[in-house]
């Protein structure tokens, strides 16, 4: 691995590491400590989608158009702002305003990552680059909440989001020592000037296809890591320490998965994988909505892992397949802004049905996206073997 390659991919892990300490517990944070009724709980986890969706296409074409290197350093530096407005908010509402920040830093920090991954090396290891990519972004997902785990057991929540600030000031310095050391890119990928015909290019089947399918699975996984939490908290009353616990193993197998992933990718067929994907993601969550107790509500999650270890490599790879260099910071800005979008819409969708029906249902009622998706995968086989 290259050296500008591990610097990326630390940067990755740290940014990642920062909200994952404290954002299993966030749902209970804000219902705890701000005394926010479920339906607001699901409206404030919602507003970094919100802000997500809106922003990733226009600060990719401003990445494009400016050095994207320091633009990445910048959204690192605004990632820890965000964090520290969680932990000095005063008011539910006071947080909604920092969770905007969140979002737009979601964005513009991700689109950039993850289109780095494809565009710093040579074109054939595009597909590894990603999958070595996402493997570093799982272990920060993984070791973030059992960092968060073992500091919630020592400290109070408010104490909590302040550790997550200092952790996040390292991925600010990584961020800058990516950039200074100044990778190669791709076809001049920063400077590709903004049209009708070019947006229509970018806007055709075999990206919208991808995007669709992980816009299907996002609807399940916002459900679940806005809601789950709370299930786990009031309906099977699980401590604030076990329910991170819990989210800590959920990602050691979305972690492992990756890791193996990234061993057998290069000569896999990617869309047999999804279909398993959204096979175990339908199963685990209906499993984990109607679990009447912490055993089987883990092993539904715990299924819902796996597809999270598969889902997003596989179609990211397949969209850096189909969007030419040059194009595939605003091309992934598209992509990405379907999870935006299924991770604003899952928590509504269940924020909804609370008003007629409890949790557990509402909750098991999310397994209806990857069964959709499911459904989908077949037709993504011509653009893979394209």
């Amino acid at each position: 691995m290259e050296r500008h390659q591990r610097f990326l991919n630390y940067t990755t892990f740290t940014l990642t590491l920062s909200y994952e300490i404290i954002g299993p517990i966030l749902p209970v944070y804000i219902y705890a400590i701000f005394g926010a009724s479920e339906y607001e709980v699901g409206i404030m986890i919602s507003l970094a989608a919100v802000a997500s969706a809106f922003s990733r296409i226009p600060s990719s074409i401003l990445a494009m158009r400016r050095n994207a290197l320091r633009i990445l350093a910048l959204g690192m530096a605004l990632n820890t702002v965000a964090l520290l407005g969680y932990a000095v908010s005063t008011t539910s509402w006071m947080l909604g305003i920092f969770r905007v920040l969140h979002g737009i830093t979601f964005a513009l920090n991700y689109t950039l990552t993850l289109s780095f991954a494809s565009l710093i090396i040579a074109p054939e290891e595009a597909r590894k680059s990603i999958a070595d990519y996402t493997a570093y972004l799982a272990l920060g997902l993984w070791v973030g909440p059992a960092i968060g785990a073992i500091l919630r057991y020592l400290m109070d929540l408010r104490m909590l989001m302040t550790s997550a600030t200092l952790i996040s000031l390292i991925a600010v310095f990584l961020g800058v020592a990516f950039a200074k050391t100044r990778p190669l890119l791709w076809e001049e990928t920063y400077y590709s000037k903004m049209s009708p015909s070019l947006i229509k290019t970018i806007l055709k089947k075999p990206l919208l296809l991808p995007t669709l399918l992980y816009f299907l699975y996002s609807i399940t996984i916002g459900g679940v890591f806005a809601y789950g939490p709370l299930k786990a908290s009031i309906e099977l009353d699980i401590p604030d320490h076990l329910i991170l616990a819990i989210f800590t193993g959920y990602y050691l197998i979305t972690y492992m998965t990756r890791v193996t992933l990234s061993k057998y990718v290069s000569r896999m067929d990617l869309i047999k994988f999804l279909k398993v994907s959204m096979i175990s993601c339908a199963a685990g969550v209906l499993i984990a909505g109607l679990a009447p107790n912490a055993l089987l509500f883990m092993v539904g999650l715990y299924l819902v892992a796996i597809a999270h270890g598969l889902t997003f490599p596989l179609t990211a790879a397949i969209t850096a397949h189909v969007i030419r260099p040059n194009l595939r910071i605003l091309g992934n800005s598209i992509y990405l802004t379907s999870w935006d979008i299924g991770n604003l819409f899952g928590p509504i969708a269940i924020a909804l049905l609370l008003r007629a029906t409890p949790l557990s249902p509402a909750f098991a009622s999310l397994c209806i996206y990857p069964a959709i998706a499911l459904i989908m995968a077949s037709k993504l086989t011509r653009i893979v073997s394209a």
